[in-house]
């Protein structure tokens, strides 16, 4: 009797302290975080490309290409910003199911790492254009400047994908954690954890 009232005490502390939330609440912030991530990038975009194309036309040499990729390399972080944007502007999110809530929230997850994946790569590509460079008399200036600015640039969107990744697991598995339910049952306790 001791043990049953024990777990009924805990079950009831416990559920008064679990916040919980629903699927639609938990996707709504979803979508909250990742709108503040496309504005933030979006934000960087806009300052890179206007930096940008100010050193492009300021600066000769290694700097001029530096800036010249910045510029441009942007224009295509702000395309996936403003398209990331109306995306989730669409999104009505009464017309999901919390299951489809859930894989749309993973699948956030999961293109952040492979983004974070893809980061690394520019990176390498870019130490292999400034190693390149001391080859190539012709267009030294070119790699090296478009290989730091790849580099620059790989570095930001690695430590970006991984902060969103980081928020948006975390969000994750707050939500899973306050949505577990405890109970007592004739065959003993059960922990109940839903999606």
């Amino acid at each position: 009797m001791q043990r049953i009232t024990f777990f009924l005490l805990f079950s009831l502390f416990s559920l008064t302290f679990l916040q919980a939330q629903t699927h639609e609440e938990f996707y709504t912030r979803s979508l909250d975080i990742n709108k503040s991530g496309m504005y933030f990038l979006g934000g960087w975009a806009l300052a890179n490309m206007a930096t940008g194309t100010y050193g492009w036309i300021r600066y000769e040499g290694e700097k001029k290409y530096f800036h010249q990729m910045n510029a441009a390399w942007n224009v295509v972080n702000a395309g996936i910003a403003i398209y990331a944007l109306f995306d989730m502007a669409g999104t009505d999110i009464s017309a999901l199911s919390a299951d489809e809530m859930m894989r749309k929230h993973i699948r956030s997850e999961n293109l952040f790492l492979i983004n974070a994946g893809l980061d690394i790569l520019y990176m390498a590509g870019g130490a292999w254009m400034i190693h390149a460079a001391d080859r190539n008399e012709k267009r030294r200036n070119l790699l090296r400047g478009y290989g730091q600015s790849v580099i620059l640039q790989g570095a930001f969107l690695f430590l970006f994908d991984l902060v969103k990744f980081g928020i948006q697991y975390n969000h994750r598995m707050n939500f899973t954690e306050s949505t577990a339910n405890l109970g007592i049952t004739g065959n003993g306790l059960t922990l109940t954890i839903g999606f």
